[in-house]
């Protein structure tokens, strides 16, 4: 651990981070905030002071899904950028809203599901899979399978071989599942045993493999429906980009 000068006071402590910018959102004057997970905290909340030439304290520029390792030092518990190298994701360049939209939405399920300040290496090598998949595969696709690899590294591995899904209305009073052992309010969703056995496919799919699976097309549209009702049962609130992601297919 390091002490630097800096503009906001004495001699402050700094320590070294390596991570992957998810978020990147304008924050108090001059300044930009960053929403990184990293392998040593977790997610983390780092403002990057910019000076009349830029954010000139280190090498590259921010791009959502970028490899970065940084210094940061701590003021008022608030973490501050030092010198930092980032290697620019261009993932993000080419992508149309609707694909674009799915990106954001695997973001928000991290931050709905991964605590602040709590390292979890399992979700960090996850979002780095899914960050390289998107780049060549499917990005729907990746993101429902990302998305249920989430809720099993975060600890909500679902048994899908005995688990029951059960429907009702959501807080907006829109169609929405839950999982539970059973349910007297609610009427039962059956399951065929393909379905339970695609979810255990995509639970279970390794990033490294290059030979197709089979997607039916339905079967796949409930489990993503049931991805994001999960994941909000789970972590009690609402997916902002599920709205953006349903309005898009009925156009």
């Amino acid at each position: 651990m390091n002490r630097r000068t800096n503009s906001y006071g004495p001699m402050q402590k700094t320590r070294a981070y390596t991570g992957i910018i998810l978020r990147l959102q304008k924050g108090r004057s001059r300044q930009l905030q960053l929403t990184i997970f990293t392998k040593e905290s977790g997610i983390l909340y780092v403002y990057a002071p910019k000076g009349k030439k830029g954010y000139n304290q280190g090498f590259g520029s921010f791009m959502v899904f970028s490899p970065i390792t940084f210094d940061a030092w701590e003021r008022d518990h608030v973490l501050f950028m030092g010198e930092y190298e980032s290697h620019r994701s261009t993932i993000l360049d080419a992508l149309t809203w609707d694909y674009y939209v799915y990106t954001q939405m695997f973001v928000e399920m991290v931050l709905a599901l991964s605590p602040a300040g709590e390292p979890d290496e399992r979700i960090y090598e996850l979002i780095g899979c899914y960050s390289r998949a998107i780049a060549s595969r499917n990005i729907r696709v990746a993101t429902i399978i990302a998305g249920w690899q989430l809720t099993a590294c975060a600890g909500y591995m679902p048994d899908t071989a005995a688990v029951q899904v059960y429907m009702g209305p959501g807080t907006d009073g829109r169609k929405t599942y839950y999982l539970s052992d059973e349910r007297e309010d609610m009427q039962p969703v059956p399951l065929p045993s393909a379905v339970r056995q695609l979810w255990q496919t995509l639970l279970t799919y390794s990033w490294q493999k290059t030979d197709t699976i089979q997607l039916p097309r339905n079967q796949l549209a409930f489990l993503e429906h049931l991805l994001y009702s999960y994941v909000e049962e789970l972590s009690g609130r609402q997916l902002k980009c599920r709205k953006l992601i349903e309005e898009g297919k009925k156009v």
